[in-house]
């Protein structure tokens, strides 16, 4: 064929690669292998699910929360301060009060409205 001096080897005579992601292990005369190599190519696979998977699972989690956006991100910022020993009650009082301000400002305008419309009609 290309001029070989040997004639081609039966397809039973050809070592076997081993499989892919495996390597493998020195044994020694007693059968135990020395020392055990890591599969990079898994280690990173694995490495990146997890990563993927504390994403996906942030993403869902701020998508199903119970509270709303504002409300969480003042749920954080107060556990954030409160964990680095900034925590004044008095800050999270004016907080408290501003928020319930704005709440009742914002119904106040819902009640006007539909005053309005009471009285139109």
């Amino acid at each position: 064929m290309f001029n070989s001096p040997s004639p081609p080897r039966p397809a039973a005579s050809i070592p076997k690669a081993p499989a892919p992601g495996s390597i493998p292990q020195p044994v020694s005369d007693d059968g135990r292998p020395y020392a055990r190599v890591p599969d990079w190519d898994n280690i990173g696979l694995f490495t990146a699910g997890v990563a993927v998977g504390a994403i996906l699972g942030a993403v869902v989690a701020l998508f199903l929360a119970p509270a709303s956006g504002e409300e969480t991100r003042h749920r954080i910022a107060h556990r954030v301060r409160s964990i680095r020993g900034d925590d004044d009650i008095w800050d999270d009082l004016a907080e408290e009060l501003d928020r319930a301000a704005a709440e009742t400002e914002k119904e106040e305008e819902e009640l006007k409205e539909e005053l309005k419309e009471a009285l139109k009609t």
